[in-house]
């Protein structure tokens, strides 16, 4: 944990950097609402809202992304010891190396138009009784494809440290693979729209915090929006529409836990600047 705790601050001060620098950006606030979320450990259904911060910059020798969200449960998810839902906030920081941009030339394969390394963290602490405080590390190479738009694949590894107050333990989690991808693309259907969204694979990661075996993680989060902005002469700036997340073995939990499977619709509003 104290190597982890040090590339953390490392890793903020190389986000500024890049950031203060940044060739280009995009930065929003999104809001997302959703009545079908699921907690480990009850088959209930959860209504949470969400509130997003999120950035993305290209810099002289890669990306640089960050979102920060801001999580609202209704009882079914409830602070400990209240009558209020839960209160979450969760942290993504990630930097990605271009080796095309590093050395000057392309690096490309077949329909690979780019190659990189990405490397950053995750964070959250969450006031419910189980009293998540995790730590993420990860890192490992990343391909881009040749296509219109973004569409990106990675192999990495996969470090978890995190609080189980429930079992009154700090969990060191094995080190395990993860395989990601994230993509982006722009048509019409209407109006301009955009299908974004990411997903990962996360290998089993040793033993939780009450001894038991975990499982390997499957989690999508993906969004159709349109762009409500364009016909007013903003485009790009103003976007509505329906997102979607599902997840099995949510944390690594084993499927005989009522509530580790998530199939939940959302509403998603975003303003860009």
């Amino acid at each position: 944990m104290p190597r982890l705790h040090r590339l953390i601050p490392l890793l903020a001060l190389a986000s500024f950097s890049a950031a203060h620098a940044a060739d280009w950006s995009d930065a929003f606030i999104a809001y997302s609402y959703g009545t079908r979320y699921k907690e480990p450990g009850s088959d209930a259904d959860v209504k949470k809202h969400v509130v997003t911060l999120q950035y993305v910059g290209g810099y002289k020798y890669g990306v640089n992304f960050f979102t920060l969200d801001m999580l609202k449960s209704d009882i079914n998810n409830p602070a400990n010891n209240s009558t209020r839902g839960a209160q979450e906030v969760y942290v993504v920081y990630n930097n990605t190396v271009s080796f095309s941009k590093l050395s000057g030339s392309a690096v490309k394969f077949g329909p690979v138009r780019d190659v990189g390394f990405q490397a950053g963290f995750d964070f959250n602490s969450k006031n419910d009784s189980f009293g998540a405080g995790l730590i993420k590390v990860i890192a490992g190479p990343k391909l881009e494809f040749d296509v219109p738009g973004l569409l990106t694949l990675g192999l990495f590894y996969y470090k978890e440290n995190n609080n189980n107050a429930l079992a009154g333990t700090n969990v060191n989690f094995d080190a395990a693979p993860r395989l990601a991808t994230v993509w982006n693309f722009g048509f019409s259907a209407g109006l301009p729209a955009v299908f974004k969204g990411w997903a990962n694979y996360t290998g089993k990661k040793g033993k939780d915090g009450f001894g038991g075996d975990t499982a390997p993680e499957t989690w999508l989060e993906t969004s159709l929006l349109w762009d409500l902005g364009a016909p007013a002469g903003k485009p790009k700036t103003f976007y509505a529409g329906l997102g979607y997340q599902y997840i099995k073995n949510k944390f690594g939990n084993q499927p005989s836990l009522p509530g580790t499977k998530v199939s939940s619709p959302s509403i998603q509003l975003e303003a860009h600047f």
